[in-house]
């Protein structure tokens, strides 16, 4: 019996999430019959071993992956997915000449059946999924990703340019927000690790999103680095109206969550519902 919480009206609403990945040794189900929902604000950790499910789920939250069965529904809307495609594996077998130069020809003859039978929907599916991550979502990496050439805040004027269109005020805004308003002019090779972890979370902001994916993105930080990223990442999060889902495997990072979720063999196995602290100081 899977577990399913309700928050009021969902921003978020997955039922029965399958991803499944056919393999040479079998099905892998990476997620089995996922039930999730998530009211806007809402902050959730996804809290899992290894090969749980943890990062495929966020995967499928972002529409970087396609479930294999299952509805998710973001802001009253089916998100975009992929069209099923057909594929064909040859596993170990070695084709005679012959059967190549066949298998070669028919590719040829059948090319233009492909394209618009699966390219072209494919290709269109691809574009709505890029639309909807554009539009919708944020994401903050464990690796910082910066662009070494580029200053603190051209960081951050880059990915306003690629979306919306640059706003230099709503940029500083959001270094300040960060705390590195007086680290602006500065290069990411100039500043700590957890400094430009801060850029990449105002980055993540910076096309105003409405959920905001973070994957072990405290991963390559101390404890006490650790600790503050979180606390500025909470802050600005409250600040800008975001809701979150952050994938770790880091115990201690629960307390700046609203909600802890575990999973384990592509199931959920826990619910948790947390009352935070309110005099956490950045």
């Amino acid at each position: 019996m899977r577990n399913s919480v309700s928050m009021g009206v969902p921003l978020v609403s997955i039922r029965d999430l399958e991803r499944h990945y056919q393999m040479p040794s079998g099905a892998v189900k990476a997620l089995d019959g996922i039930d999730f929902e998530m009211s806007e604000g809402e902050r959730v950790i996804l809290l899992g071993p290894s090969g749980s499910g943890k990062t495929t789920l966020l995967n499928c939250l972002s529409a970087l992956d396609t479930p294999t069965s299952g509805t998710y529904i973001f802001d009253g809307k089916d998100v975009p997915m992929a069209p099923e495609q057909k594929k064909r594996f040859r596993t170990g077998m070695k084709l005679h000449w012959s059967m190549r130069l066949v298998d070669w020809a028919l590719g040829i003859f059948l090319a233009p059946v492909e394209y618009f039978t699966h390219s072209r929907p494919e290709a269109e599916a691809n574009e709505l999924m890029t639309s909807f991550r554009r539009d919708n979502i944020g994401y903050v990496f464990q690796f910082f990703n910066l662009l070494q050439d580029l200053t603190v805040l051209e960081n951050i004027l880059l990915i306003q340019e690629l979306a919306d269109g640059r706003d230099e005020q709503r940029a500083r805004h959001l270094l300040k927000l960060v705390g590195l308003e007086d680290e602006v002019d500065r290069f990411p090779a100039e500043i700590s690790g957890g400094q430009q972890q801060r850029v990449a979370i105002a980055r993540s902001l910076a096309k105003r999103p409405r959920l905001l994916l973070g994957d072990e993105l405290t991963g390559n930080l101390d404890t006490e680095t650790s600790n503050t990223v979180m606390e500025v990442l909470v802050k600005a999060c409250e600040a800008e109206g975001i809701t979150c889902v952050f994938v770790t495997h880091d115990e201690s990072l629960v307390e700046y969550a609203t909600r802890v979720v575990r999973l384990d063999s592509g199931i959920t196995v826990s619910y948790t519902h947390l009352t935070l602290p309110t005099n956490r100081e950045v």
